[in-house]
């Protein structure tokens, strides 16, 4: 692989947004404020506790015969996650975090947190903007739900851990990662 120091990312700022499942990706060059019709801003995220990506499941194992021990491996089961912390105190953060549907904000304005927890499906769009470049990620199809606990910290802003499993869209694939490209 040849050196491209255009092809190196330094994640500086970023931009969360959410939408209805399997809704379509921006496409081409956009702008990352505003990346089209039916995505959202989740709002702020937490400076100190960046996005993580994960990954979890088997490690490919070898598979051989008697006269070739290495002759195949396996395609292991993985399943791909992330993690977040919103810094919103809002009823979009608070639906994600306890797991709550449409319900739950009641007439007086405030916020019914349910007993049984059920996670949010949303399609997902991270914005990584370096500099005049992006790097959009698409997840057409994401588990949303808090992940850790709420630590109320006089020092700190308030966080709420949101994690979310990445599932397969209507396409079947788990997302896109574009290329890294000069923004509008």
């Amino acid at each position: 692989m040849a050196l491209e120091n255009d092809a190196v990312v330094l994640p500086g700022t970023g931009y969360v947004y959410l939408a209805t499942t399997n809704t379509a990706k921006p496409t081409g060059v956009f702008d990352p404020l505003a990346p089209g019709t039916g995505w959202d801003s989740l709002g702020h995220t937490s400076l100190e506790n960046g996005i993580e990506f994960g990954r979890d499941g088997d490690d490919p194992e070898t598979r051989g015969s008697w006269q070739n021990p290495k002759l195949r491996t396996t395609n292991p089961d993985v399943t791909y996650s992330l993690t977040l912390n919103a810094l919103q105190a809002s009823v979009d953060t608070y639906k994600l975090y306890f797991g709550a549907g449409e319900g739950a904000v009641q007439e007086d304005g405030s916020f019914k947190i349910p007993a049984k927890p059920n996670a949010q499906a949303k399609a997902l769009l991270i914005v990584i903007v370096d500099g005049t470049s992006m790097l959009p990620i698409y997840f057409p199809n994401v588990s949303i739900l808090g992940s850790d606990a709420i630590t109320f910290d006089p020092t700190a802003l308030l966080e709420f851990p949101i994690s979310g499993t990445i599932l397969a869209g209507s396409d079947g694939s788990l997302g896109d990662i574009d290329a890294f490209v000069k923004r509008a």
